[in-house]
């Protein structure tokens, strides 16, 4: 299964690079007989929060609520008993994801598996014990700290079928399941998180959310059904970036450096849980069509503190509420009503209130081009932040007030209000983590 390259010692793929992603691909990659692993990334800190939310009102949930719905086609296809899947969709309560695993694989007929929930992230009890980079003024709903590979390698070890995690950086899902069958060199581990950090934002590597001057655009089918990268991995960390055979997708060496400098600060210093790795003399091959060899990955030193994300229920709510424009002279009735929103808003600090047009500055604020024609519609968007929940309303009926009261016109209002939760990062010692692996078994 891992390719015709007898060098080649693990292929692992990504079925999902966020937790809204298609489920498509990864039926795919379990059907294709062309890889060993099959890696779903799902968390984010947005997407944390309805399970911290979840385990609040109930200590015994808090998984990501698509487990059923992802994995449920995945398990129903025969092929899939050769692959293992590694997701970190256990979210706030990994235990509780793996009690659902092994639920719906009974429900299913499945058998012979083991099912491990690698924990250990949370570490709420330890808020004392983190270095804060902000204030936690409000009620801490939750803090998790990133873990790195410990639980995945243990699970791996240990023949585990699929293995849930909560909070784990998205590169260690990958670079976990890789270790047991690399040269056990810091270079090689080095190689496989910087194959982790590709292939962790799916469509992305593979065509999806690239366009670059002279390289044709994929087109709507192809992006429709856009392949998913796979990774065929060598024993010292370096690896071949493709797709199944026959997919679309465009794979080359500037989607590749693309996606390896995301979110990176310093390609010299990466840091990640496990090891800060140095991908300035990382080498990227096109070998074929859509296909590239990725190596030059190094190991630098490993950090002392583990990045910590808590989530603090702050007083108050935001409201988000906005209002059209549409026909001639849309802009300056949309730039009047803004004007209006400002003064009837003064009280608020500026912090606090925004608005803008979308169309015009949604995006781009004050760095927006002028615009050498009149847009057939205008949306004036307001999100303003109350200490207060009842004031929240306050907003919205500003808006509401414009349909009467305001420039001609204004129709097409949307608002909603939502809890002032906010993400706080800190650090914490690494020894005070303890990651460590529960078992489910089906007969």
């Amino acid at each position: 299964m891992s390719g015709t390259d007898d060098r080649i010692v693990r292929t692992i793929a990504c079925g999902a690079g966020f937790a809204g992603d298609r489920t498509d691909p990864a039926v795919k990659l379990a059907e294709s007989g062309q890889v060993d692993t099959i890696v779903l990334e799902c968390l984010a800190e947005r997407t944390l929060v309805p399970g911290l939310r979840a385990r609040r009102r109930d200590p015994g949930s808090g998984a990501d609520s698509r487990i059923e719905r992802r994995l449920t086609p995945i398990l129903q296809s025969p092929a899939s008993s050769k692959c293992r899947i590694i997701s970190n969709f256990g979210a706030a309560n990994p235990v509780s994801g793996a009690q659902r695993i092994e639920r719906l694989a009974k429900d299913l007929g499945r058998s012979g598996m083991r099912i491990a929930a690698a924990i250990g992230d949370d570490v709420r009890h330890l808020a004392d014990r983190i270095a804060w980079d902000g204030s936690i003024e409000g009620d801490l709903l939750g803090a998790h700290a990133y873990l790195g590979t410990n639980g995945i390698v243990e699970a791996v070890e240990n023949q585990a079928d699929i293995i849930v995690t909560g909070r784990t950086a998205d590169s260690a899902l990958f670079a976990g399941d890789l270790l047991p069958y690399l040269d056990g060199s810091e270079d090689a581990f080095a190689g496989a998180i910087a194959v982790g950090h590709l292939l962790e934002c799916s469509g992305q590597l593979t065509g999806g959310n690239f366009e670059a001057p002279g390289v044709p655009p994929l087109g709507s089918s192809d992006l429709a059904n856009l392949g998913y990268p796979i990774a065929r991995v060598f024993e010292d960390g370096t690896a071949e970036i493709t797709v199944v055979d026959g997919s679309p997708a465009l794979i080359n060496r500037l989607t590749c450096t693309l996606q390896l400098l995301y979110e990176v600060h310093d390609p010299s210093a990466y840091i990640t849980p496990d090891l800060t790795v140095d991908f300035s003399g990382v080498s990227i091959e096109e070998i074929g069509p859509s296909r590239v060899r990725v190596s030059g990955a190094r190991a630098a030193d490993r950090p002392a503190r583990l990045k910590v994300s808590g989530f603090v229920d702050r007083p108050g709510a935001i409201s988000d509420v906005e209002i059209a424009f549409a026909g001639r002279g849309a802009l300056d009735r949309a730039r009047r009503a803004a004007d209006v929103l400002r003064l009837r808003l003064a009280h608020l600090p500026e912090q606090d209130l925004r608005i803008d047009l979308v169309g015009l500055n949604s995006v781009l604020g004050a760095a927006s081009r002028a615009i050498n024609s009149e847009p057939p519609e205008v949306r004036v968007h307001v999100s303003a932040k109350f200490d207060d929940a009842g004031d929240a309303q306050l907003a919205e009926d500003e808006v509401y007030a414009l349909t009467l009261s305001g420039p001609a016109g204004g129709c097409g209002v949307r608002s909603e209000q939502r809890p002032r939760l906010e993400v706080v990062n800190g650090y914490i010692d690494r020894e005070l983590v303890k990651p460590s692996v529960e078992w489910s078994n089906i007969p």
